[in-house]
């Protein structure tokens, strides 16, 4: 580009630019080599982060084989689906199985008779008493703020008890709403009772089928009986229905005197009654009657009117667990028959969730069969084997040589690719440590390495057969894993920086512990029986930091231990808030008297239960709580073949930086009185195929400090190094190429001036000879 006063030889009649040019690109050539360099080592990071890509996809095969769950892959086909689904969870045998389907879980409903009002207080008062199946019991006290069917509702729902209550309208025009009362979950276990003490107003009935008073749907104005239920009327039905009513014949006819046809229709059943006289009873006969007796004051009916009965039952759908059947029997075999309190059958099969929907007809079966997914096992392995032979390509590809042309990988003769060939090589070509079985190989899963170095299942017939009667030595040869001598040590997880190892010792000196309440000692109720009313039933709890609601406990008198227990082991367990936890409370029995347990379901320091103070009609007194004795759990602790390890729960953790066990988990589940001197067991670690290709790949792809990140970093230096000089050089060249310019301009404009001086003496001479040519004349 040419100077600010760049004037291109207007004088010289040099091309000034040009030169410039020129000399700026022989003293430039520096940079050039600079620049070649610069993009020779760009091309050395693309491909290691290329590189880097491919072995980073080979890290996440590896660690997908490291793990069991990938092992554990199961099939489960059901061939009647609309009966029953089946889910794998784990590993299962290969199976097949004949069911029947005796019965499915339903959650028990009930409905009290109909009510006038919903919202008005017209029941009486006293209490009302909900037993469920698993022996709950809950008390309610009734009073003016809550006698309404509203009130009750509310009262009832207000105890989460497992329990819903609503209220539902029947559509009758007289008494149109009821007290419905749906058990939370199915089975027999919530199966619900109701004893209702209401007096002084109405009393809710959960125990009696009856019928309603009659009700006039459409009379004539000449029409004028009234209609009631015969004092001997008693519903002997299990259904609600509504019985309705329609008078036969013409025109007005007069009880007593004319003999009076009524068509009567259930829904599903009909039939005739005939009225011949007043104040008698008339009955209805056939199916669907059901005890129905009607009577018929003095007075007239008209043909077309009409008037309906309801028929009250309080069971809307019965409880029932689920039942199936294991095995068709035939002649001299016997079904197992297997019970549930929901629909889900879990580990009936071991590893098998059964989700039933119907029951199946008589002499019906559904077949379950049960499989190892060897298909979902063989993707994940042909992963690996994709992932190995990409970054094996990518490591050829970059060695290779062309002598014909020169050209070579940009990767060429770099050492860091023969040391990764070779690693991984060894990851899947030697022989498993630690590991007796004939699967210590891969070519005993028919896997092998081809002439060309890519791995491959040559012989699959193999593969499938190892999978399905070897497996345990299939996820041996591919998996992290760990050998116990004592059954309360388990192995859990290890990482790359844990080392293979036989017989490190477990050294344990404090097993974890749960969390727990422990009550002062209070009279065993079977002695002195305790008494809970409304003004000292409550408790509020902390499990593990989480405060429950306020759990309050049925009003009325225990007497046993068990029968206290049992009420609040199923008030914590319906609480919306520790109800999941896993509280577990118990009575120590001390012969006459005794004391209150309540224990965390978790281990370790943070497991702990408190009592929560600030509450209203407190039941700690009576319970022995009001100086409970809060202890939080402890964590295990111990070493692991001579290394600290820090323990959380029952998990005990090498060490980061530990020399053998960094990152080595166990699980111990041994309990205080197991712990002794001397060490608790050995533990012998082996590190399968896809474990040790993970470990040898996480050198290279660590972040940061991975060998990867390290070439690529180095390389990132030298390039911000050349960059700099680059740019050096060519700010240096800026101020040398204005410089050259101001030269040339210089020199231009010299040669200007002495371009005019020579003009003007030119002109000065000429004007000279041309005076003395005239004066000559």
């Amino acid at each position: 580009m040419p100077g600010a006063n760049s004037i291109d030889g207007l004088n010289s009649g040099f091309n000034t630019t040009e030169i410039v040019d020129s000399i700026i690109t022989y003293e430039r050539r520096n940079a050039v080599l600079l620049e070649q360099d610069q993009a020779k080592k760009t091309n050395i990071i693309t491909a290691y982060k290329a590189l880097q890509a491919k072995i980073l996809a080979l890290s996440a095969a590896s660690y997908q084989l490291t793990k069991r769950t990938t092992f554990n892959a199961a099939t489960a086909s059901v061939s009647d689906e609309s009966i029953l689904t089946a889910t794998t969870s784990g590993r299962v045998a290969t199976g097949s199985y004949q069911l029947q389907v005796l019965d499915v879980a339903r959650n028990h409903q009930l409905a009290s008779q109909g009510i006038s009002d919903d919202d008005a207080s017209v029941m009486g008062t006293g209490t009302i008493e909900i037993q469920l199946g698993d022996g709950s019991l809950y008390n309610f006290d009734i009073d003016s703020n809550n006698n309404s069917l509203v009130g009750i509702k509310q009262t009832i729902n207000d105890a989460h008890m497992g329990v819903t209550a609503s209220i539902i309208n029947d559509g009758s025009s007289s008494n149109p709403y009821r007290l419905m009362l749906t058990a939370d979950k199915t089975g027999l276990s919530k199966k619900i009772e109701v004893i209702s003490n209401l007096t002084g107003g109405l009393n809710l009935n959960y125990t009696s089928a009856l019928f309603d008073s009659p009700e006039v749907l459409s009379f004539d104005s000449a029409s004028d009986t009234t209609i009631t239920l015969d004092s001997m009327a008693s519903y002997s039905g299990n259904e609600n229905k509504i019985y309705t009513f329609s008078v036969l014949g013409s025109g007005a006819q007069t009880i007593g005197t004319d003999v009076i046809t009524i068509e009567w229709s259930d829904g599903t059943n009909s039939g005739q009654i005939t009225v011949t006289q007043a104040d008698a009873e008339v009955e209805l006969v056939g199916d669907g009657a059901d005890g129905l007796k009607l009577n018929f004051s003095t007075g007239q009916l008209s043909a077309g009117d009409t008037f309906q009965v309801a028929a009250f039952a309080p069971l809307i759908q019965e409880a029932s667990d689920a039942r199936i059947s294991f095995g068709a029997g035939g002649e001299t075999g016997s079904p197992i028959i297997v019970t549930s309190d929901s629909n889900i059958f879990n580990d009936v099969i071991a590893g098998v969730t059964l989700n039933i929907t119907k029951v199946t007809q008589p002499g019906e079966t559904v077949t379950v069969t049960t499989d190892t997914d060897i298909s979902g096992i063989k993707t994940s392995v042909d992963d690996f084997i994709t992932r190995y032979n990409d970054v094996m390509d990518f490591i050829n590809e970059q060695n290779t040589y062309k002598q014909d042309s020169g050209e070579s990988g940009v990767l060429f003769g770099d050492s860091t690719l023969w040391t990764m060939r070779y690693s991984m090589n060894t990851a899947i070509g030697t022989k498993i440590e630690g590991m007796d079985s004939e699967f210590s190989h891969l070519y005993a899963l028919g896997i092998r390495t081809n002439l060309d170095g890519h791995l491959a299942i040559t012989d699959y017939s193999r593969f499938e057969d190892a999978l399905r009667n070897n497996l345990e030595d299939v996820v041996e040869l591919f998996t992290d894993g760990g050998s116990s001598s004592a059954s309360g040590i388990e192995f859990v997880s290890s990482t790359t920086e844990t080392k293979i190892g036989e017989d490190y010792e477990v050294d344990i000196t404090a097993a974890a512990t749960k969390g727990v309440l422990q009550g002062t000692t209070i009279n065993d109720p079977f002695d002195n029986p305790l008494t809970i009313t409304s003004a000292n039933n409550t408790i509020k709890l902390k499990v593990n930091g989480l405060e429950s609601g306020e759990i309050k406990l049925s009003s009325r008198t225990y007497s046993s231990a068990d029968e206290l227990v049992r009420e609040i082991q199923g008030k914590i367990d319906n609480d919306e808030r520790i109800g999941s936890r896993g509280v577990v409370v118990e009575w120590v029995d001390q012969g006459s008297n005794g004391y209150l347990t309540f224990t965390s379901d978790s281990y370790g320091s943070q497991s702990k239960i408190e009592r929560v103070t600030s509450i209203s009609n407190s039941a700690y007194g009576s319970l022995g709580l009001t100086d409970a004795t809060s202890t939080a759990g402890t964590d295990v602790a111990g070493t692991i073949n001579g290394e600290e390890a820090e323990g959380t729960g029952q998990l005990l953790k090498g060490k980061e930086d530990n020399e053998t066990t960094d990152g080595l988990v166990l699980k111990i589940t041994l309990d205080p009185s197991q712990v002794g001197e001397a060490v608790e067991g050995t533990i012998t670690i082996t590190k399968g195929i896809a474990a040790r290709m993970r470990d040898k790949v996480a050198s290279y792809s660590k972040s940061g400090d991975g060998a990867l990140d390290r070439r690529i970093k180095g390389y990132e230096t030298q390039i911000e190094t050349i960059t700099k000089r680059i740019k050096e050089i060519d700010e240096r060249l800026v101020i040398r190429r204005e410089m050259l310019f101001k030269r040339f301009y210089e020199m231009e404009r010299t040669l200007g001036e002495l371009n005019s001086t020579g003009d003007f003496l030119t002109s000065q001479l000429a004007n000279l000879d041309s005076n003395w040519k005239f004066n000559q004349k």
